[in-house]
């Protein structure tokens, strides 16, 4: 029977090209935690497993858990976006803490959360909040995964392509394609591919996956 795996922010840009492939995936399926209401935000698969329930309540979340084999939290926020009760500090940091305390009541033991390129030397609130989000997830005893990308592109995305290029050409230089690696946006597809090669490679746990390590995976 395939594994079940929850996925945070499923309607989000990340989380709906992840929901889209695990449909097509011989070994694991989905299921779309969602708010009261979201589920018109987005085009599911037909029978898509969905848990409706509040992202910030533990106990809400521990029941959306029950039966899942891991956790993919996609979930974050910009400061456009920012309004009362939103803020990096409640949505990229307090859903995440919120899932990690679910996810251990549930007895989920894979939890990978998907990050930003600079949270290991943040600078400014933004990546301060991603660091502090990772502090977390390390310290929380699951079999953790972080995948950091520096941008994410695709289809509405194309601005962000186009800037990314010179960080793609630097990427394979000998002396540069270090920096080149890390700064290279990696296209939506790609990184859904990635956090679902990670969820069977148990070498990928308890690492952080940034640059050349996780351009690895996407190959």
């Amino acid at each position: 029977m395939p594994g079940l795996v929850a996925v945070a922010g499923a309607t989000g840009y990340t989380g709906q090209r992840l929901i889209a492939q695990l449909a097509d995936h011989p070994r694991w399926r989905s299921r779309a935690l969602v708010r009261e209401g979201s589920q018109g935000k987005a085009i599911f698969p037909l029978e898509q497993d969905f848990a409706v329930c509040s992202l910030d309540d533990v106990d809400s979340l521990t029941a959306a858990l029950r039966g899942c084999s891991a956790v993919i939290q996609t979930i974050g926020t910009t400061q456009s976006q920012f309004k009362p009760g939103v803020s990096y500090e409640t949505v990229d940091y307090g859903t995440t803490v919120a899932l990690l305390q679910a996810a251990q009541n549930a007895e989920v033991r894979r939890f990978l959360l998907l990050s930003s390129t600079g949270a290991g030397q943040p600078l400014g609130a933004y990546l301060k909040w991603k660091a502090r989000t990772e502090k977390a997830v390390r310290a929380s005893g699951l079999d953790w995964t972080i995948v950091r990308p520096a941008a994410i592109v695709g289809p509405g995305r194309r601005a962000i392509q186009a800037g990314s290029l010179p960080f793609a050409l630097l990427a394979k230089l000998p002396l540069l394609g270090r920096v080149g690696a890390r700064l290279q946006a990696i296209d939506v597809a790609d990184l859904a591919r990635c956090f679902i090669r990670c969820l069977a490679d148990q070498t990928t746990i308890g690492r952080t996956l940034e640059g050349r390590s996780l351009w690895q995976l996407v190959k």
